[in-house]
Order: structure tokens, then C-alpha cells, then sequence
């Protein structure tokens, strides 16, 4: 017998109408770091008769869609690629997509008007990753936001005399106070709360703190995670190293790291703090260098070796690319022929916490049965750190011990 789908109560046709319309359920993950993720959402239900159309309508403008308009087709792409921000809808799809409670409209006053507007639509839930991106893009080229204007306008797009709840206001709202030193900023719509909008404009007129005082508050996260390190609360240290990245512009979900706003650090010569007189680039790939140090240690200390190695051997292939681009990422090749980038970057003395990198990410090869690579891994790291002694005495008992195993072999 056929299976009667409305003769099922209301309301568990509304949970399935929900399963299948919201913005949670149609999310799908990217299929690799360098793409967003994407949405599907498998409208055929509304299609399947009136009266399941009318019901199922109402699940899918319960989702929170927000439109972005601009006059630049890169931006689009920048936002997407760049900002890895997923893209519902675009072109004449989000041109006349109508449900959106709130429109970014972005423009230059002092560029002339191209003629062609470009839309596109995205869900609330992706809207702090938009602005994010537009704070990183901003830090990264100095100067940008005093070009742009910003108008957003709120709307119900279902019953336009209602009035947006408060906490939905400020959901939609207060991610722009990130967005700071426009040409012109503005808020439209009816029934704007005036808290919500001076809380947002209080945000904007906060300014973002200097690379120095980014590098000292990344620091003193640095410095209470190894104090967490120390009295054995390792969730609390990885907990502290990952706000000690945030602090200097660098994500970290999982295992994917992404670096922003390196522009933001082009200084020759910081002015305040303890890297007084450091150039700005080099004092934060330092303090990155013992971020990650400190995070493959606390990994050791949890035994997790897998994250420990992978957090090991990403750190170092990057810091081999600057010197032999095309090298690949074994770690296993033969030392003499192919890792002589070791030796020139030590003979450059920079950066100095590379050798602890080298010998923690060796230690969860070791743990994990990849010889080849410890050996390696080891070798570097006591060219890397002649002064280390724990790190000479293990290369000096791994020699010892090849030594030995090489004569027992040769005598059977």
C-alpha cells in the first residue's frame, strides 16, 4: 500500500519540511581547503502538490538569506575564493531572489558607475565569514575602506511592516562592526532598533589594534599556554596557542591554518612594545614558528602523533619551499642530497625555533615507526641546534646505535 504522506500530523510534516528546506540541512562540506563549502537545497517537495507547496513554503523562508550587490565582478570571485565564503545564488538567479532579510549594497564613490550591478546571495550563518574577509582584505591592503561605501538595508521580506527581532538584528548587523574607516557607512529599513545600530557604530569606531599590540597579545596567549603546557592542562595550552594565531591574523580550525592580513605586519621597524625596532614581518613569522613548536609539543604530551607529525611536516615542507620550491614533501629521501637546504638556512640563523620543530616532529616519527624520517628529521635538527643538548645527545645515541646495528649485521 502506498505511502500516505499527509495523512502523517502536522507537525511532523513541518519537522520533514525543515529536514529537507533549512540551510543546515542543505550545507555540504568542501571537497578540499581551497573551496567553500556549497548548499543544496532539494526544492522538488514544493512541486509535489499545492496544499505541500503552501506547507512546505513556510519551512524554507524560515531560513535567513542575505543579498551583496556590487559593482565589481572580482569581488564575487574574492569573496568565494578567497574568502571561502559559500555562494547560494548568483547573477540573474540572485538578482531576482526576493527572500533576503538584509541587502549589502558596496560601492566607491570616487569610481564611475560601470553600468552592471553583481549579486549574490548567501545564508546568515556564512555572514561572519564575509565580514572577516573583508576586515582581513582591509588590514592586508591598507587604505581600502576609505574608498568604499556601505549601505545595508533590513527588511522582512515575507511581511515588510514587521519588525525584525532583536536578536536577529543584531546577527544580521553587528558583524560590520569589524568593518571600519569607510567612506560613508549607513543603515536603512523599518523598525531598525537604534540599540542595535549604535552598538554596531560603537564597534566601527573602535580601531583595530596596531601590529604591535597584536604581537604582544599573541604573545602573552603564547606565554599562558606554556604555562598550561607546564602544570599538564594540554587542552587549555592548544586552547591558548590557537588565540595566540587569532591575534595575529591566522585561523585555525582543525587542520587547516589560514594566514591573513600579512600587509598589516610590512613594517621595517615596529615602533612600541618588546619587538621595538624588530621588522614587523620577521617578528611574526618568528612568533609563528614557536606557535607551532609549542602546539606539536602539546600534541606529543596528548600523544596524539599523527597531528603532532602532520603539524611537524607541514611547518617544515613550507619553510623547505622557500628554498627549493619544487622539492615536494618527502621527508624520507636521502639526507646528503636533499637536504641541503638545512645548511643553508642554518648558516642564516633565522628562524631559530625551526630545530625544535625539526626534533618534535622526528620524536612522533619515531613514535609512529617512520625511521627513515626520524633519522632525518633529527640530523636537521642538530645542525639546527648545535647547542641543544638534548637534541646532540639523541643524534649521538642514534648514530651509536646505526653503528651497532651495522657491525652485528656485518658479523651475522
Amino acid at each position: 500500500m502506498a505511502f500516505r504522506f499527509l495523512h502523517l500530523p502536522p507537525e511532523i510534516r513541518d519537522h520533514i519540511y525543515h529536514d529537507i528546506l533549512s540551510c543546515d540541512n542543505a550545507r555540504r562540506p568542501p571537497n578540499d581547503d581551497d573551496h567553500p563549502a556549497s548548499y543544496h537545497f532539494d526544492l522538488a517537495i514544493l512541486r509535489t502538490s499545492k496544499q505541500i507547496y503552501h506547507e512546505s513554503k513556510k519551512a524554507f523562508q524560515d531560513n535567513v538569506f542575505i543579498k551583496i550587490t556590487t559593482p565589481w565582478s572580482e569581488s564575487i570571485e574574492h569573496i568565494s575564493c578567497e574568502g571561502r565564503v559559500p555562494i547560494i545564488a548568483m547573477g540573474p538567479a540572485a538578482e531576482a531572489f526576493a527572500s533576503f532579510h538584509l541587502w549589502i549594497w558596496i560601492d566607491a564613490p570616487s569610481v564611475p558607475p560601470r553600468g552592471t550591478a553583481y549579486s549574490i546571495i548567501i545564508c546568515l550563518d556564512d555572514l561572519l565569514a564575509f565580514t572577516r574577509m573583508w576586515r582581513f582584505s582591509n588590514l592586508n591592503h591598507q587604505g581600502l575602506n576609505p574608498h568604499l561605501r556601505l549601505k545595508l538595508i533590513l527588511q522582512d521580506p515575507h511581511i515588510p511592516s514587521r519588525k525584525i527581532p532583536k536578536a536577529l538584528q543584531s546577527r544580521l548587523l553587528r558583524p560590520f562592526g569589524s568593518i571600519k574607516d569607510l567612506h560613508s557607512f549607513s543603515v536603512h529599513g523599518a523598525k531598525v532598533l537604534p540599540s542595535v545600530e549604535e552598538a554596531l557604530k560603537k564597534e566601527q569606531a573602535t580601531p583595530e589594534p596596531s601590529p604591535e599590540e597584536c604581537l604582544e597579545i599573541a604573545t602573552s596567549m603564547k606565554d599562558a599556554g606554556n604555562r598550561s603546557l607546564q602544570s599538564q592542562d594540554y587542552a587549555a595550552a592548544m586552547r591558548y596557542y590557537i588565540e595566540a594565531f587569532a591575534a595575529i591574523h591566522i585561523t585555525v580550525s582543525g587542520r587547516k591554518r589560514y594566514v591573513h592580513a600579512e600587509g598589516y605586519y610590512n613594517l621595517p621597524e615596529l615602533a612600541t612594545g618588546s619587538y621595538k625596532g624588530q621588522n614587523g614581518n620577521l617578528a611574526r613569522i618568528i612568533l609563528r614558528v614557536k606557535l607551532v613548536a609549542n602546539v606539536i609539543q602539546t600534541h606529543l604530551k596528548m600523544h596524539e602523533w599523527e597531528d603532532a607529525r602532520f603539524w611537524g611536516k607541514r611547518s617544515i615542507n613550507l619553510f623547505r619551499s622557500s628554498y627549493e620550491p619544487d622539492n615536494g614533501d618527502d621527508l624520507e629521501g636521502d639526507f646528503d642530497k636533499d637536504w641541503t637546504w638545512v645548511q643553508q638556512a642554518a648558516a642564516m640563523g633565522f628562524p631559530a625555533p625551526m630545530g625544535k620543530i625539526f626534533y618534535r616532529t622526528a620524536l612522533a616519527s619515531r613514535a609512529l615507526g617512520f625511521q627513515k624520517e626520524e633519522w632525518n628529521l633529527v640530523q636537521a635538527a642538530q645542525i639546527y641546534s648545535p647547542h641543544d643538548e638534548i637534541i646532540q645527545a639523541d643524534w649521538k645515541r642514534m648514530r651509536e646505535n646505526a653503528h651497532s646495528d651495522h657491525k652485528a649485521a656485518a658479523f651475522g
